[in-house]
């Protein structure tokens, strides 16, 4: 039931108040929308509570049926009459009903459950509503499903309507997952639009039987019209439609179809009642009337691509000319931001191909589309058609590019690494084809953390030779932005090269996407979390509208924990928000995984957790996911005061020889690792671990590096000399900027260490710019901890002043929610997303001293710029 928790939720608190009393609810929706799983799943929750169950079937006399189930095995005479008429509802009927409802329920309470209720009679459903309309305080809850948006004939107005709606787009994906498998050339993505979040259409392609027999009883013209509409694009007018299928300039064939409810006409555009019918009229149609309609559709249709596209689906046999007439048209598509389409088109000009050469040189322009578009698993399925038909290491080679990309987003790092890496030794023609899969190559190193993939990247880059780009290369990552990309490849290897470009000669789109993916990489993994947090945001918002998000898909959870780490965290909302969706409906494994621990993350920054957290061992292969899940998990048990669960988790990130598993994740959480590590034994674990990170960053520590393993230092040292580590992790001032919270942690837990040394002139030092930076990210178990350590009357304390240090936008969040207004209507007042709202809430709350919305308004009831 996955997305139905509101709806289950409404039929758990129905059936529990039917054990006080009558209670009737009718479920309304489409076909297959879930009205009978709803049934099903009320009638668990029933049976969980102690009811009696009875289901009534319409396929057999459902009179008979209901009147089974409440009268006595020997019907009364007059329930025997009304079954022979079922005109007059008689009293003496209607007594008996109620004694035997009586009988029913005396000993425990009932749900009668009526599925399909659309086809019982007006007067089963009159008798019923009699029955519930004086049945006092019997304990029977009567559950209804019936299609439509009313109720069946006959039903009365007081018997409550509940309609069932649509799953959300996110529950709809994940259903979508457990489907056995698309059919080939079926993207995920257009599966999720053309069944419209309706369960039945998600999991099957076949059409109920009613559809067909609806269909049947329409006129030949307006069969032959819903064919058209059922091959054609959702976009084609319905002028158009109406010519190719040869109706009635008067629009009266499609008449008697939208009579029936299959089609609706709005705006020149024919839209289908529900997502099964088209199939229904596809699967009606033989093939060869469906090549018809397409013949008849390309004549008829404006649109260049679409009139050939149909011409190619009307033949039965390869077609050259109208393959590439196919190719020609689709480059459009992808510079529409309809990366789908183009794949689809590519696909279809691939399997029109005589040659296949250019076969495979078309599916290898699909595979890249497919990957772009957010599609891994159709991008795998395309490639390995490339792979059936070609060894050109330019054309096996951008297929391979896109593949392995697909892999990355699928979680399959070693197995991408590797192929991407035979694309490159097969040695391609085509620089750029080579150039492209070793950064391809690089990110799959990068997130895996093996370190001998990490060694190879620059024995491959030295194999790409700049300025020999074709085509396919060039339109992936174009010669221009190569020194970017090369700088990136060798910070990933772990090697100096190039620094930032901040003053590039002007480059085309493309190329400079692809530059600001490789200085992003360079600055993440140089610590210069801001500008990868902004580069990376920037062309996180620009693919996302261009309808491409698969082109940095990998580099999502990379942007997520340099908005954490830079403070930016109503930033990491909200890409933590757009992220779940792409994941969802590209079914996006490395997305999957990765979010949650990142949203794990915040939570417990924010709002603290509850220990004790176990973790089920991680698939081998990915140490990065790993790292992020259990760092997630460890800073939620530490904020929880678990120490010791939270140092298994700190330190399941490093190796039995004390390496990190994961090179730069592990060595960033080497403070919480210190903190975590109570007990002789866990300090001399730590102080190993610390030794060993020490050894392998060598002399190529940044000054965020520097910073954190000082603080490690300090907290992992029981001597006086732990000031001095202390001192050397704030020596820098302007790192406060750069990593707030990490800098905020070192100040408290030197004030912590100095008031434990009775040093508290010293401690006040540190506590107070610790504490404003704990409240200005809304980080508030650190700045719980951090009042425990501040005098009760500290200045700071006053709420005015409070108030009055709140950013703009925070004062306004404040003032709106102390009105009474909701996140969602504080984001459209200020044009900000709910969960954005409710963390900015979070934040505020510590700040200003209070708990809750109503405290809230206490406080700023009294303040006259409130």
């Amino acid at each position: 039931m996955a997305g139905r928790e509101r709806e289950l939720a409404h039929l758990g608190a129905f059936v529990e108040s039917s054990t006080t009393g009558p209670r009737s609810l009718v479920l309304l929706g489409e076909a297959g929308i879930g009205k009978s799983a709803l049934l099903g799943a009320a009638a668990s929750l029933a049976r969980a509570r102690g009811f009696r169950v009875f289901a009534l079937h319409p396929g057999r006399p459902l009179p008979w049926a209901l009147l089974r189930a409440l009268c006595t095995p020997r019907l009364d005479p007059a329930a025997r009459a009304w079954l022979a008429t079922g005109q007059r509802l008689d009293p003496a009927l209607l007594t008996a009903l109620l004694l035997g409802l009586d009988r029913l329920t005396a000993r425990r309470p009932a749900l009668l459950l009526i599925d399909r209720a659309g086809r019982c009679d007006p007067a089963t459903m009159r008798l019923l509503t009699e029955v519930l309309r004086h049945a006092g305080t019997s304990p029977v809850g009567v559950l209804l499903a019936a299609r439509g948006d009313e109720g069946p004939p006959g039903l009365g107005a007081e018997i409550n309507r509940y309609p069932v709606g649509p799953l959300e787009s996110r529950a709809a994906a994940r259903l979508l997952t457990s489907r056995a498998g698309l059919e080939a050339g079926a993207p995920r993505s257009v599966a999720l639009r053309r069944a419209a979040g309706n369960p039945l259409a998600l999991l099957s392609t076949r059409a109920p039987v009613e559809f067909r027999q609806r269909l049947d009883g329409l006129p030949h013209a307006t069969r032959r019209l819903l064919l058209c509409a059922a091959v054609a694009a959702d976009t084609e007018p319905l002028a158009v439609l109406n010519r190719a299928g040869a109706g009635a300039a008067d629009l009266r064939d499609w008449q008697p179809a939208e009579d029936i409810g299959l089609i609706s006409v709005v705006d020149g555009r024919v839209s289908f009642r529900h997502p099964l019918i088209r199939e229904a009229c596809t699967e009606a149609a033989g093939e060869a009337e469906v090549r018809r309609a397409h013949h008849d559709l390309a004549a008829r249709t404006d649109d260049p691509y679409h009139r050939a596209l149909h011409r190619a689906l009307a033949a039965d046999r390869p077609d050259e000319p109208a393959a590439a007439a196919i190719e020609e048209n689709a480059d459009h598509l992808g510079r529409r931001a309809d990366f789908v389409a183009e794949a689809q088109a590519m696909r279809t000009a691939a399997e029109r191909s005589p040659a296949p050469a250019d076969a495979a040189r078309r599916y290898a322009k699909a595979v890249v589309a497919a990957y772009r578009s957010g599609e891994p698993a159709w991008a795998i399925e395309l490639y390995r058609a490339v792979a059936a038909l070609t060894s050109d290491p330019d054309v096996l080679g951008a297929a391979s590019v896109g593949a392995g990309i697909a892999m990355i987003h699928l979680g399959r790092l070693t197995e991408a690494f590797e192929l991407l890496r035979a694309a490159v030794l097969g040695r391609p023609g085509d620089g750029q084809v080579a150039m492209v899969a070793v950064a391809a190559a690089a990110n799959a190193a990068m997130l895996s953390g093996v370190a001998a993939h990490r060694e190879q990247l620059p024995a491959l880059l030295d194999l790409v030779v700049d300025g020999t780009g074709g085509e396919l290369g060039e339109a992936m990552i174009p010669g221009s932005a190569n020194p970017a990309t090369r700088a990136s490849v060798l910070a990933v290897a772990g090697l100096g090269g190039p620094g930032h470009d901040d003053d590039p000669a002007p480059l085309s789109a493309i190329a400079e996407h692809a530059r600001l993916m490789g200085t992003s990489t360079v600055a993440w993994l140089r610590d210069d979390s801001a500008r990868a947090a902004a580069e990376l945001s920037a062309l996180w918002q620009g693919f996302r509208a261009y309808g491409a998000p698969g082109a940095l898909a990998a580099r999502v959870p990379v942007m997520i924990l340099a908005m954490i780490d830079s403070g930016r965290w109503a930033e990491a909302d909200e890409a933590l928000e757009q992220a779940d969706g792409v994941a969802a409906v590209g079914d996006m494994t490395l997305l999957l995984n990765a979010l949650p621990a990142l949203r794990s993350t915040l939570d417990a920054l924010r709002h603290g957790g509850a220990a004790p957290v176990r973790v089920r061992p991680w698939p081998t292969g990915d140490a990065f996911t790993e790292s992020l899940r259990r760092r997630a998990f460890g800073t939620i048990a530490l904020t929880a005061g678990d120490y010791e669960t939270a140092y298994g988790h700190f330190r399941a990130m490093f190796g039995s020889d004390g390496g990190p598993i994961h090179y730069f994740l592990g060595p960033r959480s080497l403070p919480q690792l210190a903190l975590s590590a109570t007990g002789g034994v866990r300090r001399a674990q730590a102080r190993r671990i610390l030794r060993a990170c020490r050894q392998r960053a060598g002399e190529n520590v940044t000054a965020r590096l520097a910073m954190l393993l000082a603080h490690s230092e300090a907290l992992l040292d029981d001597t006086e000399a732990a000031a001095g580590h202390f001192r050397d992790a704030l020596s820098d001032p302007d790192l406060a900027a750069q990593w707030p919270l990490e800098y905020a942690e070192a100040q408290l837990n030197f004030a912590v260490w100095l008031r434990r040394r009775r040093r508290p002139v010293e401690a006040r030092r540190h506590l107070p710019p610790a504490l404003e930076t704990f409240r200005r990210l809304g980080a508030n178990p650190h700045a719980e901890q951090a009042l425990k350590y501040l005098p009760q009357d500290d200045e700071r304390s006053d709420p005015a002043r409070a108030f009055a240090a709140l950013t703009a936008q925070k004062q306004a969040i404040a003032r709106l929610a102390a009105g009474g207004m909701t996140n969602r209507e504080i984001g459209r007042r200020l044009a900000l997303s709910p969960r954005t709202v409710g963390s900015h809430l979070y934040g505020i709350y510590p700040q200003l001293r209070v708990s809750n919305r109503n405290q809230l308004r206490v406080l700023l009831g009294g303040r006259r710029d409130a």
